[in-house]
């Protein structure tokens, strides 16, 4: 039994007259009558008996009339509510992430979830990851976007595949500059020796890992500013107040050409994103489905 054989057999039953019906419908009447062929046979009972031009509804078809009504309306309505069920979400996601990340991976996304739920609205929060958590603790942001390191027991995550790399995994330090600090330095890569002396503009998550491969190379960094904000970092270093050091996928910010940028060889770096939520708190249905665009 299919919901079209039922829908034929609805259309009989009202106009007790298979010619009409087949008009109705839209149909020729030969796979109308054959489809009501085939319902009667698999109740193995009659439905109409034929009176002349016009059939007459048995008993047994009254009570399917009946119970095929309900279920044709019944399948109506879902398949109104399912359909409309987008254009009934309404909400504001709220979203707190770094600036690296913003202004690449989100777009995107956000245009494809509007696409599907054009009744969500965001609420984008830029900031330092340690802010982020601290936002994301206190119920200000739903969802984070943050990067390593930080405690990862503590959140629901997913790792986010930065489109600009090859791999997840694969990032690094450069340094950010006027090209008059890099005097003497044609290469495009750099090692931590070169930065001996020069005013250094460092990101605070990063001073440890620095100044640790500075040692090892025998001096201590100068620096000038510790900054936890990478635009904050990336204009300082425009106005030629020293040279900043970020992961090169935060280094794609840059858009000021008098900036020479260099992929400094060690040391390396693990800076992968990740999209993370609080175990505790209750997700909005609107946020959950936001999160699922990620799990690819």
């Amino acid at each position: 039994m299919t919901l079209k054989q039922l829908e034929y057999f609805l259309a009989i039953a009202q106009t007790s007259n298979m010619t009409l019906a087949a008009k109705n419908l839209n149909v020729s009447q030969p796979p109308l009558s054959y489809q009501i062929k085939l319902l009667e046979e698999e109740l193995g009972l009659e439905l109409f008996i034929r009176s002349g031009r016009s059939l007459k509804i048995t008993n047994e078809g009254l009570l399917l009339q009946e119970k095929a009504n309900q279920i044709l309306s019944l399948v109506n309505n879902t398949t109104h509510q399912v359909k409309n069920l987008r254009d009934n979400v309404r909400g504001t996601i709220h979203i707190g992430t770094v600036t690296s990340v913003c202004s690449r991976v989100l777009p995107e996304r956000v245009l494809q979830f509007s696409s599907h739920f054009p009744g969500a609205n965001f609420e984008i929060l830029e900031d330092s990851s340690p802010r982020i958590m601290e936002l994301l603790n206190n119920g200000i942001v739903d969802i984070g976007i943050v990067r390593e390191p930080f405690p990862l027991a503590d959140y629901e995550y997913q790792i986010l595949n930065d489109p600009i790399l090859n791999d997840k995994d694969s990032d690094y330090f450069v340094a950010m500059a006027k090209s008059e600090f890099f005097d003497g330095v044609d290469s495009d890569e750099i090692s931590v020796i070169n930065l001996k002396d020069k005013p250094l503009l460092i990101h605070k998550r990063f001073y440890d890992i620095l100044e640790n491969a500075c040692q090892e190379n025998g001096f201590s960094m100068k620096v000038s500013c510790q900054i936890d904000n990478i635009m904050s970092l990336i204009r300082w270093a425009e106005a030629g107040i020293g040279v900043a050091i970020a992961p090169f996928t935060s280094s794609t910010l840059v858009t000021n050409p008098s900036l020479s940028i260099k992929k400094i060889t060690q040391p390396t770096i693990q800076s992968r994103a990740y999209l993370i939520w609080n175990k505790s708190n209750s997700l909005s249905y609107l946020s959950r489905q936001f999160i699922k665009l990620f799990d690819c």
